[in-house]
């Protein structure tokens, strides 16, 4: 089932002039339902999303953003990180994991604001800045993570931009 939405959703994005059989936005389709297994449709579908609209469909209050962010770390137990109790690494869910295709935007694992690797400013002016000009997408498009992934990956992140991302996070992260 996978595998034929897959091939339809690379069938879908090249008719929108974005891939052709056999690249690497296809392979990367690919190796994205063989690192996440326990992915649906709706999960392939929101990384594909995230590349081309980014953190364009979030918040764009600072305020507002610090509060959902911070919320949503304090929520994160440490039980259910016991990979990144004892330092920093991969985990259930990968610290960075660039998205599809064009690579434009990276998915930022929070566990690094809450070992406190990066500081929840740093994250929310990253992601702010990374929302700026992109379009705004109509919500009935936003999807969530299917249930089996959150369930699998318990995924906890935020989006930004590849630029933004290289230039002053990843040097942060061990």
């Amino acid at each position: 089932m996978k595998r034929i939405f897959i091939i339809g959703l690379m069938g879908l994005m090249s008719l929108m002039g974005n891939v052709k059989a056999q690249t690497p936005c296809g392979e990367a389709l690919m190796q994205y339902a063989q690192r996440y297994p326990a992915a649906e449709a709706t999960d392939l579908y929101k990384l594909v999303f995230q590349d081309l609209y980014g953190p364009g469909h979030l918040l764009t209050d600072s305020l507002a953003a610090v509060r959902y962010i911070s919320s949503e770390v304090a929520q994160m137990s440490d039980a259910a990180y016991p990979e990144y109790l004892h330092g920093i690494h991969d985990g259930p869910f990968p610290l960075y994991e660039y998205t599809l295709c064009d690579s434009n935007f990276v998915r930022v694992n929070l566990i690094l604001v809450k070992r406190g690797i990066i500081s929840l400013p740093e994250l929310v002016s990253a992601v702010l800045r990374s929302a700026k000009g992109l379009p705004t997408p109509d919500p009935k498009f936003v999807m969530s993570h299917s249930t089996a992934f959150k369930a699998s990956y318990d995924p906890h992140y935020r989006i930004v931009r590849r630029d933004i991302f290289e230039r002053e996070i990843l040097r942060l992260i061990p």
